[in-house]
């Protein structure tokens, strides 16, 4: 199991109530709503802090991935993200900043 290529995205602010923040106009101005994104992963594991997404690699997939945890640091300040390229999966794992384990 080989990883390509890695992203660690610390929470914009790990002291942020873990409120969401986004509103009607932001949500309009997003390139891809988050529910859209989700529903693409192949699969989806609970963590104790979080999630992890499973999505195929194809398809500009990395670049969506990106794009997502852009715009949703902005609105959920709270979150930690880390996305990775394995065996021809890019994998977004989404944590809570003060649950995060090492």
């Amino acid at each position: 199991m080989s990883i390509r290529r890695r992203v660690i995205t610390p929470p914009k602010e790990p002291d942020a109530e873990p409120v969401c923040l986004l509103t009607e106009e932001w949500a309009a101005r997003r390139k891809e709503s988050p529910e859209a994104f989700l529903a693409a992963a192949k699969s989806q594991a609970s963590l104790p802090n979080g999630a992890e997404f499973r999505f195929d690699a194809g398809g500009g997939m990395w670049e969506r991935a990106a794009t997502f945890v852009a715009e949703e640091r902005e609105c959920c300040p709270f979150f930690a993200f880390e996305q990775w390229e394995e065996s021809g999966a890019v994998l977004l794992r989404i944590t809570r900043s003060e649950l995060a384990t090492d």
